[in-house]
């Protein structure tokens, strides 16, 4: 499985040596734990490559719900899709 993040401080937090102090040292051990039992590999990605999923972290941070579910792909979210589904390059800002 392949696990893809913006986030080049996590990926540093989670593939590097532990940090006992960090105020998350235990979550970010359980993360590392995860991660070797499930063979997972973590890969650095650009956020305008991933058009999807920041479209549903804004969408999620603009909603009151603390969960929601989604029992089909929201009607805004289509022509990300088809361009994501397409390779789409899109040149970093």
């Amino acid at each position: 499985m392949v696990c893809d993040t913006y986030s080049l401080l996590c990926i540093g937090l989670i593939t590097g040596p532990a940090k006992n102090y960090h105020i998350y040292a235990a979550l970010i051990q359980d993360i590392k734990d995860m991660i070797h039992l499930n063979n997972v590999t973590n890969v650095h990605t650009l956020r305008e490559g991933d058009q999807c999923a920041n479209f549903l972290f804004k969408m999620g941070a603009s909603s009151d719900p603390d969960l929601s579910i989604h029992l089909s792909v929201p009607v805004e979210m289509n022509d990300l899709l088809r361009n994501d589904a397409w390779g789409t390059f899109f040149p970093r800002g």
